[in-house]
């Protein structure tokens, strides 16, 4: 905020969120708690002073450790079994770096195209949330079929299924990190890839959870290499008693060497 002289920037993000609130002093919205006779939701507002933003803030970490910590975790576990694909993700950081003076700077890490592409591959893989929950906004009757969902019923959407779905990927259960490459990335069929939701309920940590897990792999991948330990499943087990995120039996463990 600081370095945004505490203004919004027009980089449409969190904070410049924050920022625009802060201007207006206050937030105005719909209460979830008091209705009018009629049952529509009151007016409700809540004055945006220092230690709410701060609060929010805070949540906007919290609400990403785990999922941001699974996802460069099995993407650590995918270059660990595919040497070829962690190699070419070494070479572009190295290379890169070199032209910021070995610095991991924001700038840097969006040029670093292969390595975001091995990580969305790991996210289609093993997404961090293997499914999603929606309230249905109004009655609606899925195109070509008998079938109404009504208003206000919740619908599961099975991520995990969608993404390993060979309808929508070919040869879903391969690593191939080109999927994603400028060239074939919109050949992916509009809302089958779902790691970060879709639609006005999308993560809004999305770009932070992005950026910092790109920000691990980087720094990490810069100096060390990954490979599977003695008791590393190649197709490691879900665990089935996780609740919203997912994980695996027994972990990811992994033989972390310096390079040389």
């Amino acid at each position: 905020m600081k370095e945004r002289n505490y203004k919004p920037a027009g980089r449409n993000d969190f904070i410049d969120l924050l920022l625009s609130l802060k201007e207006k002093g206050k937030i105005v919205g719909e209460s979830i708690e008091n209705f009018n006779a009629d049952g529509t939701p009151k007016e409700s507002q809540l004055e945006l002073d220092d230690m709410l933003m701060a609060a929010q803030v805070f949540v906007f970490f919290a609400a990403g450790f785990e999922t941001s910590s699974s996802a460069t975790s099995y993407t650590l576990h995918q270059l660990a079994f595919h040497p070829e694909e962690q190699k070419k993700v070494q070479d572009e950081i190295d290379e890169v770096l070199s032209r910021y003076d070995n610095k991991l700077c924001y700038d840097a890490i969006r040029e670093m195209k292969y390595l975001e592409m091995a990580f969305l591959e790991s996210m289609r893989l093993f997404p961090s949330l293997g499914f999603l929950i929606r309230k249905c906004a109004k009655t609606y009757t899925l195109p070509g079929t008998n079938v109404t969902i009504d208003k206000d019923v919740s619908a599961i959407i099975p991520v995990q299924a969608l993404h390993t779905d060979e309808k929508y990927f070919e040869d879903p259960d391969k690593f191939m990190p080109e999927r994603f490459s400028t060239e074939r990335i919109n050949d992916i069929k509009k809302h089958v890839f779902l790691p970060f939701g879709e639609g006005p309920r999308v993560c809004i940590g999305e770009r932070l959870g992005h950026m910092q897990s790109l920000a691990g792999l980087a720094a990490l991948l810069h100096k060390y290499s990954v490979e599977p330990a003695p008791t590393t499943l190649r197709h490691p087990v879900s665990d089935s008693t996780a609740t919203i995120t997912q994980s695996i039996k027994g972990g990811l463990p992994l033989r972390i060497k310096a390079r040389a």
